[in-house]
């Protein structure tokens, strides 16, 4: 497996771990220092971001990612690409896709999140 696919292996660990709600999982993906940001928020750290996610309301139905574009460089990775999820709240089923950037690290010789970044969705203001 070559780098490219290690760091795609990665990102799709964290999709199913999200949907899984796996916080032990997701924690493992994350390296130290690890910061999240949203467009026009504040960044939060993994704790807040473990946070986030066992928070979520309803269930998640899937979270998947599409249009992933991996760049490899010397001192990291950048993916960009298209997360989708599907969450049923309150028996309403609530599609929501988002653009996000994320940079990985190697952190005790697997790529681990740095960053990442959820873009708005092409319905937002």
């Amino acid at each position: 497996m070559n780098e490219r696919e290690r760091v795609a292996e990665a990102s799709e660990k964290m999709a199913v771990a999200i949907a899984r709600r796996e916080l032990a999982a997701i924690r493992e993906l994350l390296a130290p220092g690890f910061v999240h940001r949203t467009h026009g928020a504040a960044g939060v750290d993994a704790a807040a971001f473990l946070r986030a996610v066992e928070d979520i309301p309803g269930e998640i139905t899937f979270v998947k990612l599409e249009q992933i574009e991996i760049d490899i460089a010397p001192t990291g990775a950048l993916v960009t690409g298209i997360q989708h999820a599907q969450v049923i709240v309150d028996a309403q089923v609530v599609d929501d896709r988002r653009g996000f950037v994320d940079w990985f690290v190697k952190h005790a010789g697997e790529w681990r999140f740095q960053a990442a970044v959820d873009l708005p969705g092409p319905d937002s203001d």
